[in-house]
């Protein structure tokens, strides 16, 4: 499957190379959209049965790091590249993907599922050195993974079953309301701004967004050993509000001055770096809440239906909030930048619904 994801991701990413055609542009990001897909949960997954309890928060916060890096290097590149050069830069990322899942070896839950348990015993004397006990810890292995081996069909059919489908049903919702008050949101209201006001190029001010999404998942790392989850979430979502409310300001005040003369030009620059500067706010929180969020997905485990969870999760997330922006932008366009702080609004269902998340499950 992991091979078959690659290659569809390689096959989009040429086609958005070659075609000058806006349908084979299409097909091309749905194939790489698939990969994409497939490697997000393939990561998820790999690390929750990879790590041991005790580095399942650094791992998974450091997965949510890189994340911001990728973001990061794709502002900037974007700056300069056109998007087929970015299409190239996809195609090494893939093929690099694609070498890593093959020099790197089967995880020890999956060997233990098929009855390999030599196998197991030296992936995990690989993992974590010669002095682990593994003969302890493939035993704790088969006690949450005896039953896992189980069909398609059951696994829908366990879905009937409250506690199971539960928390994916929360987790769903909450991937929802993070799509719909996610990062492009904030970029779009900051650029809608900045475009009005024309007191800095947009491009170079989107690059404060991911700046800042890597120093708060940096120091949510640092700090996520030393603090219980649900705190450090509720501080997240302090920061978050904090931007908000600036925002709401910011957008009461400057409606006066969008269509600046020369008069107010010296009041509309300085007003120009509020956004800039709330959008480094909120990035921050972002991307501390986020390193959080990928904590939960991984260290929730699901060990029956661990794949069809995540699954789920993201299809439905993913779908339903886009569908919403789009629908939502196409009919509402006219009203701009105030729909997108609306939109923003949604983070704090997302943070309510995620303290629950931690307290319940």
């Amino acid at each position: 499957m992991a091979t078959v994801s690659c290659l569809l991701g390689v096959f989009g990413y040429m086609l958005i190379i070659v075609t000058e055609t806006a349908m084979c542009i299409i097909i091309g990001i749905g194939s790489v959209g698939i990969y994409s897909a497939f490697a997000s949960i393939f990561i998820k997954i790999y690390i929750a049965e990879v790590t041991l309890d005790s580095q399942r928060k650094i791992l998974s916060g450091g997965y949510g790091f890189w994340i911001r890096i990728g973001l990061f290097v794709a502002y900037f590149a974007g700056i300069w590249l056109p998007f087929r050069w970015l299409a190239v830069l996809g195609i090494i990322q893939i093929c690099l993907f694609c070498f890593l899942i093959i020099i790197n070896p089967h995880s020890p839950v999956w060997y233990v599922q098929q009855s390999l348990d030599d196998k197991a015993k030296s992936t995990l004397l690989y993992l974590h050195g010669s002095e682990f006990d593994a003969d302890t810890e493939i035993e704790k292995i088969k006690g949450k993974t005896l039953s896992s081996k189980i069909s398609w069909n059951e696994s829908f059919r366990a879905l009937k079953d409250w506690k199971v489908l539960k928390p994916i049903i929360i987790l769903s919702l909450l991937a929802v309301l993070k799509e719909l008050g996610g990062h492009e949101a904030m970029v779009a209201f900051s650029s809608h701004i900045l475009e009005n006001q024309q007191a800095m190029d947009p491009k170079v001010a989107s690059l404060f967004y991911p700046i800042f999404l890597i120093i708060g998942a940096i120091v949510c790392i640092l700090i996520m050993n030393y603090c219980k989850l649900k705190w450090l979430m509720i501080t997240a979502s302090i920061f978050q509000a904090i931007s908000h409310i600036s925002m709401a300001i910011y957008y009461l005040v400057s409606e006066h001055y969008l269509h600046c003369n020369t008069e107010y030009s010296q009041l509309c620059h300085t007003l120009a770096f509020w956004p800039i500067s709330n959008l480094a706010l909120y990035a921050f929180s972002f991307g501390f809440g986020w390193g959080l969020v990928h904590y939960s997905l991984i260290g929730i485990v699901f060990t029956k239906h661990k794949a069809l969870s995540f699954g789920i999760v993201g299809v439905f997330g993913n779908t339903t909030s886009f569908a919403v922006i789009y629908i939502f932008f196409y009919l509402l366009q006219n009203i701009g930048g105030f729909f997108t702080f609306i939109m923003l609004s949604f983070n704090y269902l997302f943070a309510i619904g995620y303290i629950y998340l931690f307290i319940n499950i």
